[in-house]
């Protein structure tokens, strides 16, 4: 399987999980139909603060209540259902749906992913092309079964964002070649849906979560009854992207450089122009040991109301995995930063995260999270809505 098909691996796995490697030893038998599964369910404990999903300040997926009470929640994460298949002509289909409970405000299934591929070449030169319902391929944590994240309960703020707020219909095409040591992986992309991407940042403001952001799906403002749709098509452009990789054969070192704009007209009614820019490091020194950086900085302008921003995020996680085992560490640092003295959007956070994953056979996986934040949104005042958290998962997948 050509290493440029790695993004889509865990489809062709028994959905087995990152943190232990040795568990990729043991795949199901190529097949034209494959079905799977996987079930999350959490015990958490949030801020004191109603959390974004419900509306509120929160800074986490879990809150407290509306009277800023601690509140531990029982329930369903997520429930994913993954289905693929090989066409004729050897092109690949595959499609996601997502239940999300709290971050839908209900059982509605939201498409997370439809497309169909075909690829040329083999493992160190060769092409791919993909059409269909895609997120841009920018995250390095979401690497796990399902797009789930690969080290961590959540995710850094920067890739919550990535996954939560877009997603497009398009086209995508990468090439891919092995010289001297060296593997080169180019892609670009184009697809519509993306005329408000950056709004959600601008209202609300930066989170650490684990959405994973449906084309039929919307999400939450705090202090607004209304929602943002995560697709939005209303200029008529599409939103272009493009992602760069430079390896090392051995795989001890990669940096990847990915741009995006969305081309957004504001002349046209509720349409952001928003692009940004991101690089990340992935460096694996020693044996069972992990490292990844990333940055994030861009702009979102709207022509009316006033809420032009700047946009910024970074992480560096320090991840261990040794046998069914994985214990890692990541400290984030966020910010939006008002433009054009309207309604202001100034946010500054930093947070710390520890988790503890342990992979329980093949298909069960017991996680552990606790986050500590600090985060200062303007229009809140002095209020540190979400000072911590944890999180106990517990996960199935078939």
């Amino acid at each position: 399987m050509p290493a440029a098909f790695a993004r889509y691996r865990w489809c062709l796995l028994l959905l087995c999980a990152g943190p232990a490697h040795a568990q990729y030893d043991v795949v199901d038998q190529p097949s034209n139909l494959w079905l799977r599964a996987l079930v999350d369910v959490r015990l958490a404990g949030g801020g004191p603060a109603p959390s974004w999903t419900d509306s509120g300040p929160g800074k986490m997926r879990y809150g407290g209540s509306t009277g800023y009470d601690r509140v531990t929640r029982v329930g369903l994460s997520q429930a994913a259902l993954q289905v693929g298949a090989t066409l004729p002509w050897d092109i690949r289909a595959q499609a996601q749906v997502n239940v999300e409970p709290d971050i839908a405000h209900g059982y509605h299934p939201w498409l997370i992913e439809a497309i169909v591929r075909k690829e040329g070449g083999d493992e160190r030169r060769g092409w791919g092309i993909q059409s269909g319902v895609m997120n841009v391929p920018f995250s390095l944590e979401n690497g796990g079964p399902a797009w789930t994240p690969e080290f961590s309960i959540s995710t850094s703020a920067l890739d919550s964002w990535l996954w939560e707020d877009i997603s497009l219909a398009g086209l995508e095409g990468e090439w891919w070649t092995t010289r001297s040591g060296v593997r080169l992986d180019a892609l670009a992309g184009a697809g519509y849906g993306g005329d408000q991407i950056g709004r959600l940042l601008a209202l609300r403001g930066w989170v650490m979560g684990d959405t994973l952001g449906g084309i039929n799906g919307n999400l939450a403002l705090p202090g607004r009854p209304d929602r943002t749709d995560i697709f939005n098509e209303r200029d008529h452009k599409p939103t272009v992207y493009g992602w760069l990789s430079v390896e090392d054969e051995a795989q001890i070192a990669a940096l990847k450089v990915g741009v995006l704009d969305n081309q957004g007209d504001e002349s046209a009614r509720s349409v952001w122009h928003t692009h940004f820019s991101t690089v990340g490091l992935l460096l694996h020194p020693l044996a069972h040991f992990d490292v990844l950086a990333q940055y994030l900085d861009g702009v979102a302008r709207v022509r009316a109301p006033a809420n032009d921003s700047a946009l910024s995020a970074f992480y560096a996680l320090a991840s261990y995995h040794y046998g069914q085992h994985r214990l890692s560490f990541r400290y984030d640092r966020f910010r939006v930063r008002d433009l054009d003295g309207g309604p202001s959007t100034n946010e500054n956070g930093h947070a710390l995260t520890t988790s503890y994953l342990i992979q329980l056979g093949l298909r069960s996986r017991v996680a552990l999270e606790y986050v500590w934040m600090s985060s200062h949104r303007e229009v809140f005042g002095p209020l540190n809505p979400t000072p911590d958290g944890w999180q106990i998962s517990y996960r199935f997948r078939y």
